[in-house]
């Protein structure tokens, strides 16, 4: 197979001419094309494949851990502040309720001073009824003496 090349130095010919290498060469290249396709490019291929999608699942996967913690993160900030909404809830009952017990306390000693006070007022009032019964005795008492003593006899109404 020796292939007519030829080379115009001076003429002005065809420089190259075909002839049955042209067709030895075209199945060479189909060939080698086959064998290139089978041997490197399809393996290349699939490796290539193969990389994009573990590349596009590992992308996939990553979102979806993303979506998960974004989820979790709301559920945690939502029951915090559910949490501190019930926290202070009952703060403000038991604030409430302290409040509530102090003014019963409050009221109760105010009645009990009350009650002590009005007491004291009755003793007090009967210890001056007493007195002034008494004093009364003895100014009735001393008056008739003062009486008897000066005309020299004795008065009615005196305790002699």
């Amino acid at each position: 197979m020796v292939s007519t090349v030829m080379f115009a130095l001076e003429g002005g010919t065809d420089i190259i001419k075909p002839d049955g290498s042209l067709v030895v060469i075209f199945i060479l290249f189909i060939l080698f094309v086959f064998v290139m396709n089978r041997l490197l490019f399809k393996p290349i291929g699939r490796v290539l494949d193969q990389r994009e999608r573990k590349t596009e699942g590992a992308r996939h996967e990553a979102r979806a851990s993303i979506r998960v913690y974004q989820g979790k993160a709301a559920d945690y900030e939502f029951s915090i502040k559910r949490t501190r909404a019930e926290t202070y809830r009952l703060l403000q009952e038991a604030r409430e309720k302290a409040l509530a017990e102090r003014a019963k306390l409050l009221e109760e000693g105010k009645q009990a001073a009350a009650d002590e006070i009005g007491a004291a007022r009755a003793e007090l009032e009967r210890q001056a009824t007493a007195a002034r019964a008494t004093l009364e005795q003895d100014a009735r008492r001393i008056a008739a003496q003062i009486s008897s003593n000066v005309l020299g006899r004795p008065v009615p109404g005196g305790a002699d």
